[in-house]
């Protein structure tokens, strides 16, 4: 195994400990959320079988995402926290980074790992001329069964954000309309 993913391991676990200190503040929560996201993904890249031999996909997940989003849509839904709309909007747009954080290591992978997936767009067709600062020569070449399943893992987990985010705007839609007494009926199209 990559001795650089053995250290990042190891910085990983630091952050994760970080993230549920009580004593740490919301933005140093973020900040650790952010360099644990950083971590994994470098770590999924630079090599990937000991990524996922070491559970780090779902390690990512649960601790820079899925967490996160259960507590916010926890509070949320609490109609006595006199934060909610602050919380609904924080949860907008924490759905929104998650969303563009998979898709971008999506994309990442992909190129990096020459995978061909058809609902992707090649970074060539998007005028993205040269490819992250990925230096080929630290990346173990991974099992072509391995970019599957974590290709797979990014899209499933793309699908539970997209969730997360229809069922927060048909819930925020919902109330605001509850609000005035009506549905508000869209104008006909002249389409």
């Amino acid at each position: 195994y990559c001795l650089c993913c053995l250290h990042l391991s190891r910085q990983a676990e630091a952050l994760k400990a970080d993230m549920t200190d009580s004593k740490l503040g919301a933005a140093e929560v973020w900040t650790s959320r952010q360099a644990l996201q950083d971590l994994y993904q470098k770590m999924l890249v630079t090599d990937l079988e000991y990524a996922l031999d070491k559970k780090v996909e779902q390690d990512l997940w649960n601790h820079a995402f899925k967490n996160q989003i259960t507590t916010l849509q926890s509070q949320a839904k609490n109609r006595a926290n006199p934060n909610r709309s602050e919380v609904q909007a924080n949860l907008s747009l924490f759905l929104e980074a998650a969303s563009g954080f998979y898709t971008q290591l999506l994309q990442e992978l992909c190129t990096v790992f020459n995978v061909d997936l058809p609902c992707r767009v090649k970074s060539s067709q998007l005028g993205i001329i040269s490819n992250k600062q990925t230096n080929a020569s630290t990346i173990v070449k991974p099992q072509p069964s391995s970019c599957s399943y974590i290709c797979q893992h990014c899209l499933v987990h793309l699908g539970d954000i997209g969730e997360c985010f229809s069922l927060f705007v048909f819930t925020h839609y919902f109330h605001m309309t509850s609000y005035s007494g009506s549905f508000h009926q869209p104008a006909e199209s002249s389409c």
